[in-house]
């Protein structure tokens, strides 16, 4: 079988394919790889090298991303309802972690960068420090604000306050703060019987509007308005409820709540909260006494009988 042939590629003239040189004008028939075997050589290793770095850029990436991704999943848990004790004793288990939460303000400080708030999480007992911190200078909190605090754990504080005691608490960055009452954020009603039953005695107007049963109390919701031409009066601590052949008095280390104002002038409304132990019983009277300064007339205690069952 003949030679393949080919042509030279400087002159032209025909010649055998694998032929180093051309036999009519000398000229080298290798590439240039050929030609230079050296030079390849650094090329290849030049070559290797690269790939092997651009393989460990891409390892590290791929670390990089599963790093942001972990810390990304991380950002989106929530501090559960069981764990929140473990909030207060261990916080920076829970950084990057969502917590929704309500305090008792009781420390107030603001700057052109925000506000920076401490209250009680548990203010019955006094317990549950927290730290609170918004990029909101112009919050419009103050000292014993009951606050529904969302955000996000930051880690946990160990220092000093304003007087020199020690300070150990969560730090929440907060996403938003609003402003709640006692009965939602720490003593949510189980059942509420909704009453709305009015009596009228000359102009004494006495509304009972609701009972709300919580876990480990009782509460009145009572209105006031005094249409009579005299001032008439109301003291809640002379209220009773009588249960299951009980006297329930008013349970006076309660007052988180609004008051109903004692003296009340003709044309004033007034309402608010009276709250007691809790209450087991089916049904109950529920018994407010109230006076007028005018003796010629006399206000009887205002009676409702109320379904608990219902």
């Amino acid at each position: 079988m003949s030679r393949k042939l080919l042509h030279c590629k400087a002159c032209g003239q025909e010649t055998a394919k694998g032929v180093k040189k051309c036999p009519n004008c000398g000229k080298d028939q290798r590439n240039f790889f050929m030609r230079h075997k050296i030079i390849t050589f650094i090329l290849a290793i030049v070559v290797i090298i690269i790939i092997i770095a651009n393989i460990g850029d891409s390892g590290d990436s791929q670390a990089s991303t599963t790093t942001t991704g972990t810390a990304s999943e991380k950002s989106t848990k929530t501090v559960q309802k069981a764990d929140m004790e473990k909030l207060y004793t261990n916080a920076d288990q829970f950084k990057n972690y969502k917590v929704d939460l309500y305090v008792k303000v009781f420390d107030v400080e603001q700057d052109d960068d925000g506000t920076y708030l401490q209250g009680y999480n548990n203010p019955e007992k006094l317990s549950k420090n927290t730290l609170i911190m918004s990029d909101d200078s112009d919050l419009d909190i103050k000292d014993d604000d009951i606050i529904h605090v969302v955000g996000t754990v930051k880690d946990k504080y160990d220092g000093e306050n304003a007087l020199g005691g020690s300070v150990s608490a969560p730090r929440i960055i907060a996403d938003s703060i609003e402003k709640s009452d006692y009965a939602t954020a720490f003593a949510p009603a189980k059942k509420t019987i909704n009453v709305n039953k009015t009596q009228n005695q000359h102009g004494f107007v006495l509304t009972l509007q609701k009972v709300e049963l919580a876990e480990k109390e009782t509460r009145l919701y009572v209105k006031i308005e005094n249409k009579s031409q005299d001032e008439i009066s109301f003291y809640d601590f002379n209220a009773k409820i009588t249960a299951d052949n009980k006297q329930l008095e008013p349970d006076s280390d309660l007052s988180e709540y609004p008051e109903i104002q004692s003296e009340i002038l003709p044309g004033v409304k007034t309402e608010g909260v009276i709250a007691f132990p809790k209450i087991n019983s089916k049904t109950a009277n529920i018994i407010l006494e109230g006076s007028s300064e005018n003796y010629d007339i006399t206000i009887n205690p205002f009676t409702f009988e109320v379904n608990l069952d219902q």
